[in-house]
């Protein structure tokens, strides 16, 4: 869901010039207080694009981690002015829990099997995305490194829920895996430029709740 919030296309590619932003973080836990670590963050990101039309953008998001207890979500909002004189307002959300199974007791089971199991983490993740309409030119729908290629992107009001099951290999590298369930709606509208300043508008007609497995390696740095 993320390209539908931020497409393919960024401030500099449009306009041959640069957008700016900042991002704030907090720890209001103290270490000391055994109620876990929490982030509070604050994001911001702003420019022209398309020759002097606004792009406007900015987020909240939070981190939790308590014993084998992790808990992130984030919500954005994105505001930016179309041609001839039009908006293009959309808000993005997700909510996300984990849990590590480094501290469940299994006294019967022979040491590799508690290795493997004491490696992985199961997680749960619900988010959403709201938008009127999808500029044709900054969305594929080809099946590339970080995105499904489902049609669901054009949904005015998509829904996903995903499940997961990640294996630390290491405390920096992960193998994640998961299973996103796209929630069925109605398909938005289009909006496609063609090389002309007044942009075409046209529905984009029944969408379908897909089913997809990702998978991928991550490391940290």
């Amino acid at each position: 869901m993320g390209q539908a919030i931020a497409g393919v296309n960024t401030i500099k590619v449009n306009t041959n010039g640069l957008g700016y932003g900042g991002r704030l973080r907090v720890y209001p836990l103290p270490l000391d207080s055994n109620l876990g670590r929490l982030e509070l963050g604050a994001s911001t990101r702003d420019g022209k694009w398309l020759g002097g039309n606004w792009y406007n953008a900015w987020g909240v998001d939070f981190a939790y981690l308590r014993g084998p207890l992790q808990a992130r979500g984030e919500y954005l909002e994105m505001y930016r002015r179309m041609p001839p004189a039009n908006a293009d307002n959309r808000q993005g959300w997700y909510v996300q829990l984990g849990y590590f199974l480094n501290q469940l007791d299994l006294p019967f089971a022979p040491d590799p099997v508690q290795n493997f199991v004491h490696r992985l983490e199961p997680l749960v993740r619900y988010s959403g995305v709201n938008q009127r309409a999808i500029v044709q030119d900054e969305i594929s729908t080809v099946p590339g490194i970080g995105f499904s290629g489902s049609p669901s992107i054009w949904t005015p009001h998509a829904r996903e829920v995903a499940l997961g099951l990640d294996y630390w290999l290491a405390p920096s590298i992960v193998w994640q895996n998961e299973v996103d369930l796209e929630l069925p709606g109605a398909g938005g509208s289009i909006i496609a430029f063609a090389g002309n300043p007044t942009p075409t508008i046209a529905p984009r007609g029944a969408t379908p709740n897909d089913v997809a497995f990702l998978s991928q390696l991550a490391i940290g740095f």
